[in-house]
């Protein structure tokens, strides 16, 4: 006679069967090797991240720093390339010179005593100068000058000269074309004046001894030869000490050499 299976049994057993299934294919899949640790000296500490300063924004841990920025550069220093003069410049300008001569021998027992005063008039001949400098930018020119005149007046010699620091200054060269080659002078320097009687010669009338000069005038230079600009000439000095008073006129040709560009 069979003997009866319990139903409780009967419904445990695929129960058991499943889970036994499940245990088996999960050992059957690979694992992957786990990765070791570095290994760590125990005398050297683990990094800090530094801190941020108080009152910063959080950044990200991927943020991007910007490179240095170049600093700014003062338009007024930044080198600029001569177009119309350059170098070293020299030259001459003369022609017709008008003037007059007062004063005194360069004696102190004359200066200022009426017997011994002397007044020519005004006298005519020729004068000029001559210079070597260089050139600063293309509105601006330095160096030294020597020049002077030498008229006749009556009968008077007079005779004015020396050395002079000579400036040259473009003022409206930003305006382009023909206004480039406007220029002012300005001159100031030492020198000498002399004015002799034709009457007595080798007697100096009137002594200047060592009088300070100053000049200035207008110049055009727009007539352009090779590296030579030539034009027209205004100009006049004016020279004095405590024995002498002698102005000068000139009106003249003009002739300039800038070595670049």
């Amino acid at each position: 006679m069979a003997t009866p299976f319990p139903p409780g049994r009967a419904t445990a057993l695929p129960a058991l069967l499943g889970i036994c299934l499940l245990q088996s294919t999960a050992a059957a899949q690979p694992t992957a090797p786990a990765t070791p640790a570095p290994p760590t000296d125990a005398r050297t500490p683990p990094p800090v991240a530094a801190a941020a300063p108080a009152g910063a924004p959080d950044e990200p841990a991927d943020a991007v720093v910007p490179a240095a920025e170049a600093p700014a550069v003062d338009p007024l220093f930044t080198p600029r390339r001569l177009t119309r003069r350059g170098g070293f410049t020299a030259g001459i300008a003369g022609g017709l010179s008008l003037g007059t001569a007062a004063g005194y021998p360069n004696d102190v027992q004359k200066i200022g005593f009426q017997r011994y005063y002397t007044e020519t008039g005004v006298g005519i001949g020729g004068g000029g100068y001559i210079w070597l400098g260089g050139v600063l930018a293309d509105w601006l020119t330095f160096g030294g000058a020597v020049g002077g005149h030498a008229l006749s007046a009556a009968d008077h010699s007079i005779l004015a000269g020396g050395f002079m620091f000579h400036t040259e200054i473009f003022p409206l060269f930003s305006l382009g074309e023909r206004w480039r080659d406007v220029g002012v002078i300005v001159d100031a320097g030492t020198g000498v004046a002399y004015t002799t009687t034709d009457t007595d010669s080798g007697t100096d009338a009137i002594d200047g001894a060592l009088p300070a000069r100053i000049g200035g005038g207008v110049f055009y230079e727009g007539i352009r030869l090779w590296k030579l600009s030539m034009g027209p000439w205004l100009y006049a000095d004016y020279t004095w000490s405590t024995s002498v008073r002698q102005p000068g006129f000139y009106l003249g040709w003009r002739t300039a050499l800038y070595t670049d560009p």
